[in-house]
């Protein structure tokens, strides 16, 4: 995982030094971005994967033994790749599918952070030739560098018969480029790499009317301010016609508009977690701020977004976007949840 000092260092260069463990995170993080694709994803690499890193399932694959599946073969090395550094990975592929442990799958990718080097990348465009160099390597690479669990595993007839039979044209390989590209779509890659995160979009106009999804901070609303009204205020078109409650009730409805707005940004370029963590700092830092017993729904609504408009709170990407409506839509987020209320009644 990057941190705070590599913010100068290119992306490219960030993954030329993962480790090999994060190298296979970050590609189940940019299988994401293939998600419409697939039945399911799941991440294999470790002890015990057979050949399989992390795979897209493109049937279910359970209780059948012909579901559909693409490999994605994690390779962290130092160069690009070569002949020599895959064929025990084809094997394993081909073996364990003559074994019937899986299926032999639709598409093999080969993911490196150097990429493919030109032999492989030729090979790749001649399967039969792909195949023949199998053969002809498997004494050397595949013979004993398949699985450490049993003997020799020797090319005898039955196991030629079948990669026979095997279309090998589906080994082919990912430019790191197009990894990259899609996974800075994905709301792993300001954390991963310490990137800037994208320009916000401009928040959309509120509506004259109230939404579904804004009905209980505006009630809560309408209630704080007949708590502190002489008037009777029973209902939106009362704070509406009301000249004290009027602008106050559109401004809050905006800072809602932007907060909302905020969430989806986050959920869009951030862990799910990080707007949640603002929201519980927001919660805790203004709850003591006002008394429902003590000041009426109005007063108790301005003491708790003024303490949030002045709140330290930790500093992270979503922080340092947060503008001071942020934080005030933030509390009718937090009263549109029922975690505040501001009048005796509620």
């Amino acid at each position: 995982m990057a941190n705070g000092t590599a913010t100068h260092i290119p992306v490219l260069n960030q993954i030329k030094t993962m480790s090999p463990d994060d190298w296979e995170s970050f590609i189940e993080e940019w299988m994401t971005t293939r998600s419409n694709q697939y039945f399911d994803f799941e991440r294999l690499g470790g002890a015990g994967d057979q050949g399989r890193d992390v795979v897209g399932f493109v049937t279910n694959p359970v209780g059948v033994d012909d579901y559909e599946w693409d490999n994605y073969q994690c390779k962290h090395y130092a160069s690009p790749l070569s002949p020599s550094m895959i064929w025990s990975e084809i094997g394993k592929v081909c073996f364990y599918a003559f074994l019937k442990e899986y299926p032999f799958p639709r598409k093999y990718y080969f993911v490196a952070p150097y990429g493919v080097g030109t032999k492989l990348s030729n090979l790749m465009r001649k399967p039969d030739l792909l195949k023949r160099g199998l053969y002809d390597n498997w004494d050397k690479y595949c013979a004993n560098g398949i699985t450490d669990t049993q003997n020799e595993i020797k090319l005898d007839a039955p196991l030629v018969a079948f990669i026979d039979s095997l279309d090998f044209s589906v080994f082919d390989k990912l430019k790191v480029i197009t990894l990259i590209n899609e996974h800075s779509t994905t709301p792993y890659h300001a954390v991963r790499f310490d990137v800037p995160l994208p320009p916000r979009p401009q928040v959309p106009k509120i509506s004259d009317a109230i939404t579904h999804n804004e009905l209980t901070y505006v009630t809560k609303l309408v209630r704080a301010y007949n708590e502190n009204s002489e008037d009777c205020i029973a209902s939106v078109d009362d704070v509406l016609n009301n000249s004290k409650y009027s602008q106050h009730f559109r401004r809050s409805r905006e800072s809602f508009g932007h907060a909302e707005a905020l969430r989806n940004f986050s959920r869009d370029t951030l862990p799910n977690n990080a707007f949640l963590g603002l929201q519980e700092e927001i919660l805790d830092g203004i709850v003591d701020s006002f008394d429902v017993e003590k000041f009426d729904g109005f007063e108790n609504v301005k003491k708790a977004v003024a303490t949030a408009g002045m709140l330290q709170v930790s500093q992270t990407k979503l922080s340092a976007i947060v503008t001071v409506k942020d934080r005030g839509g933030i509390c009718h987020q937090l009263a549109n949840d029922d975690l505040l209320n501001w009048s005796k009644d509620e």
